[in-house]
């Protein structure tokens, strides 16, 4: 069902990109991006599971419609690599100071209400995004940590395929705060912190501990994107200073 909306949401927007060019702007973009999985039960763990910085990279491209000056609908389509990494600390005694991860591949699309500055008036602009971004599960792995409870050593076995654990799909509440900055009439960047949060728990329920807690993937990213604007204004040419 969530495939089929995407795809009616992406034929959309191709639609208004063949009935009207004079609004419409394509491009790149690559995010750098820190990713959490937020937990309450992992965040009380202790010494077990403490969480880590984990940073990843999104790679995809934005089409835009701009209705007027100022106002617009953005679609992206992203590979993006979440997830978070754990390490046991020094009081863990049975594998003190080791590190281990999940990460999870999603295929993710944003579909956002953008608002920009006028760019008529200036060749810099703010710009806001916000909206729904949907999330499509390509992968999961896990390292996990096994306890020997006979001899109270613990180990950590590498790179399991979790796929079983978690929900294809994950609908994320999406913001994005930036600029745009104008190279010519066609040619412009822009710059953003974009903001994403779950909506719902990414875990599947039967296969979670009894009374386990949901799970939400937050990432917070620092995107940067190329586009090229049909039809756009001509660049703002400030008068010269007199000698």
């Amino acid at each position: 069902m969530l495939q089929r909306t995407l795809l009616s949401l992406i034929f959309s927007a191709l639609s208004l990109i063949m009935v009207a060019q004079s609004g419409f702007e394509f491009g790149p973009a690559v995010q750098y991006q820190s990713t959490w999985m937020l937990n309450q039960d992992d965040t009380d763990a202790g010494g077990a599971l403490d969480y880590k910085n984990t940073f990843n990279m999104a790679l995809g491209a934005n089409l835009s419609y701009g209705f007027s000056a100022r106002h617009g609908i953005r679609v992206g389509l992203y590979s993006s690599t979440q997830g978070q990494n754990y390490t046991t600390d020094d009081t863990f005694i049975e594998l003190p100071n080791t590190k281990y991860k999940t990460t999870l591949e999603y295929l993710n699309i944003p579909v956002m209400y953008r608002y920009n500055s006028d760019l008529k008036k200036s060749n810099t602009a703010f710009l806001l995004t916000v909206g729904p971004q949907f999330g499509i599960l390509q992968s999961a792995t896990a390292d996990s940590l096994v306890r020997n409870f006979v001899d109270s050593t613990a180990s950590i076995k590498s790179g399991l395929d979790v796929m079983k654990s978690y929900n294809a799909n994950d609908l994320s509440a999406a913001l994005g705060l930036g600029m745009v900055a104008r190279f010519n009439k066609h040619w412009h960047m822009n710059a953003m912190l974009n903001f994403t949060y779950s909506l719902s728990d990414i875990e599947i329920g039967t296969t979670k501990a009894l009374n386990r807690r949901p799970t939400q993937n937050a990432v917070v990213g620092l995107n940067i994107s190329f586009y090229y604007l049909f039809n756009g204004p001509d660049m703002i040419t400030l008068p010269k200073l007199r000698d």
